[in-house]
């Protein structure tokens, strides 16, 4: 938090994006161990393990896309500074720029995915997990929201200067259906939850 808040661009949103991410995958993780041993059936009791231990591999891998975030940032600032008094030193430099901006843009979007599975983890362990633990989970839900949503305002600021148009296509293609079903997604869970705490 306190790197964040300095006057450098670097560690940003993207970063922060994907560290929601893995806040929203930490507590779906919690919630299916929280229910151990407290389901009404073995199967209800496997299925929350195995939900806890794919919700500890997303979290982990948002965990180093903080860094990924930053250092893919960090690559094409050095892109830019590369030298361009030559022809030649002027196409090096417009390739590692593009380079750099196509990395910038691969890690938000790997961020988006991830923090899509979840908000899936924190949706099933809303559903099966102990009901005392109904909002960690739509939090966690909500977290990894922001997560997918962040990691996407991510990836189109990148798409702007990229000049390889199937590339771009791709991405945008790629982060609309992300979007909508993160949104649909987003919305059941919000209004299932609301109404399992209104009916409480």
């Amino acid at each position: 938090t306190e790197e964040v808040s300095r006057d450098t661009p670097a560690p940003g949103g993207g970063s922060i994006a994907a560290f929601a991410g893995s806040l929203g995958a930490a507590l779906a993780s919690m919630v299916a161990n929280l229910t151990q041993g407290k389901a009404a059936t073995r199967p209800v009791e496997r299925e929350l393990l195995a939900i806890a231990k794919e919700a500890q591999r997303v979290k982990d891998a948002l965990i180093l896309a903080v860094d990924e975030d930053t250092n893919a940032f960090n690559g094409y600032m050095e892109a830019l500074r590369l030298p361009k008094g030559t022809d030649a030193e002027k196409k090096t430099r417009t390739a590692a720029m593009q380079a750099g901006l196509k990395e910038a843009a691969a890690v938000p979007l790997s961020t988006a995915e991830l923090s899509l599975e979840a908000m899936k983890l924190a949706d099933r362990v809303a559903q099966a997990g102990n009901p005392n633990s109904l909002t960690d989970a739509l939090v966690g839900c909500a977290a990894a929201f922001a997560g997918v949503r962040g990691g996407l305002w991510n990836v189109l600021i990148n798409l702007k200067d990229i000049k390889d148009g199937a590339f771009v296509d791709e991405m945008r293609a790629r982060c609309a259906s992300i979007l909508v079903e993160a949104q649909t997604l987003m919305a059941r869970v919000g209004d299932e939850g609301d109404a399992r705490l209104n009916a409480m």
